[in-house]
């Protein structure tokens, strides 16, 4: 089963408001996919002021269903 398959969007959007939105909005990722957001979100967890953010494949899963369908 694909990681798109498990992702759950409204985890992902508990997610974001508590670990995102005081630095993110929802409308900077309007229009990219959950792929996309995902090799992002991989590529920023744990570099520069993200450096103490740790994410498991399933949460970023989620995150990103979440930002991929938030308008």
């Amino acid at each position: 089963c694909s990681g798109a398959a498990v992702a759950d969007a409204a985890a992902g959007k508990a997610k974001f408001d508590g670990a995102c939105a005081d630095c993110h909005e929802v409308a900077d990722y309007a229009g990219k996919s959950a792929a996309d957001l995902t090799k992002s979100i991989k590529e920023h967890m744990g570099k520069g002021k993200h450096k103490k953010l740790t994410l498991t494949d399933a949460e970023v899963a989620s995150l990103a269903a979440y930002l991929s369908t938030a308008k």
